[in-house]
């Protein structure tokens, strides 16, 4: 058995290894922008918790999102999946009366997302312990403030090597509830996970993050949506209030995800083409809204309608960005300052450094290798734009954000460039290339 099971890793490997290259292209048309991988894993995560039976609309069926329904599933949910299309479907999810210890290791994949939330949700098991893993990104990336603050909270979990990383084991018998401290400058991910887990815990949760608090808009959409499910939930720039309530059962639609379109449109705009983008909602938060900001700030022009929102026009000048708030539109954010004008300064995403990749130190490297003049800095870049000129080969570093972002710089740079990892996307957007393509992305490979 074991021979098999190498052999399938390593061919998984292979597909996530695969090259393509990108010619110099024209991005212009429709598009409905791809689900919210942030709210998908949200909404599956509160289902599990509820008392009552969820209807899900529009869920992602990016990897990352496959990992947390993996997870419920594992935990006793029952999932009635419907309507499944090329990356999105509608399900029913039956939660069940009591959380089940997973009968097998909980293998996180690369989700950062899935792992820590469900690490405090494996807390309010009744009984038995959960062991909790991932790919060998995932085992990079930090968990020790999120099982320190477990601890705080009256639950019990480990590092099994002791040093903050997965892989991690979580004991059963819930949280009494209580104050939490938590460095607010490393992932929001953190408070987001027990800000969930909190629903079911003995007494009231009040997070209180230690430091600055970034990506606070993650955890205005997780109070969003715990909110719909009836629990109270409060979210102040020092502190996270959570009253104890089971949830009740979520009729949700996921909308379109900021994030995700945001490649998309920023193609259009360095390749000189026009983008209508619709199914993204204002109405609820995300962090990645910021894109609309961002391409104004470069001097796209960005008209907002009800149905959608249409992007025209190139980058003409620099912009100083501080994405504290918004660290994934780094990478895009980055190759929009590299087709720019000027001198452009993007800050405040130290902790970029600890998602996937370190995305400062890998989008420089690349940005160099297609003659970008980039300084790093501690929190971010320093690009000099104007100076790509492609015809290079690309690393995506093994991350989906980078993949999508390099994509767009090969189809605005003057020559071909073959790119690394392209089976990396389906992380966060399984039809990343089938819609560029469809949009115009010349692609061969």
């Amino acid at each position: 058995m074991q021979p098999l099971m190498n052999i399938q890793v390593i061919l998984s490997l292979s597909l996530y290894a695969r090259m393509v290259i990108i010619e110099p292209s024209k991005i212009k048309g429709e598009i409905v922008a791809p689900p919210s991988k942030s709210y998908s894993h949200r909404a599956l995560a509160i289902s599990l918790l509820s008392q009552e039976e969820s209807s899900l609309n529009n869920v992602s069926l990016a990897n990352d999102v496959k990992a947390t329904l993996n997870a419920i599933e594992q935990m006793g949910a029952h999932v009635k999946i419907r309507n499944k299309g090329h990356d999105m479907t509608n399900m029913k999810i039956v939660p069940p009366s009591k959380l089940k210890v997973p009968s097998n290791i909980l293998y996180c994949r690369g989700s950062g997302t899935t792992i820590r939330f469900f690490t405090s949700i494996a807390s309010l098991t009744s009984v038995g312990y959960t062991v909790l893993t991932g790919n060998d990104s995932l085992r990079r990336r930090p968990m020790g403030p999120l099982l320190d603050a477990i601890i705080q909270l009256g639950g019990w979990a480990i590092s099994t090597k002791m040093n903050g990383l997965p892989p991690l084991v979580v004991r059963g018998g819930g949280l009494d509830g209580g104050i939490a401290s938590i460095p607010g400058n490393v992932s929001s991910q953190f408070f987001s996970s027990l800000m969930i887990s909190g629903s079911l815990s003995r007494s009231e949760v009040e997070l209180v993050p230690k430091g600055e608090l970034v990506s606070k808009p993650y955890l205005d959409m997780t109070a969003t949506l715990l909110r719909i499910a009836e629990v109270k939930a409060n979210v102040e720039s020092n502190r996270i209030l959570i009253r104890p309530s089971r949830p009740i059962g979520l009729n949700f639609t996921i909308p379109g995800d900021f994030g995700l379109a945001a490649p998309l449109m920023a193609a259009a705009s360095i390749t000189g083409g026009r983008l209508e983008v619709s199914g993204l909602n204002f109405d609820l938060p995300q962090a990645d809204s910021l894109i609309i900001e961002v391409l104004k700030s470069f001097g796209v022009k960005v008209r907002i309608n009800r149905e959608n929102i249409i992007i025209s026009g190139i980058p003409v000048r620099s912009a100083n960005l501080n994405l504290k708030d918004a660290p994934d539109l780094l990478p895009i954010a980055a190759v929009l300052a590299s087709f720019a004008p000027g001198t452009s300064v993007i800050s405040g995403v130290f902790h970029a450094r600890m998602k996937e990749s370190n995305r400062i130190s890998n989008m420089r490297s690349e940005l160099s290798k297609a003659g970008v003049i980039v300084e790093e800095m501690r929190d971010g870049l320093v690009i000099k734009g104007g100076h790509v000129r492609g015809g290079v080969k690309l690393n995506s570093w093994g991350d989906h954000r980078i993949f999508m972002a390099l994509s767009v710089l090969s189809a605005g740079s003057s020559k071909p460039c073959t790119i690394e990892g392209s089976g990396w996307v389906s992380d966060s957007y399984p039809n990343f290339l089938g819609d560029m393509k469809d949009l115009g992305l010349v692609i061969n490979g």
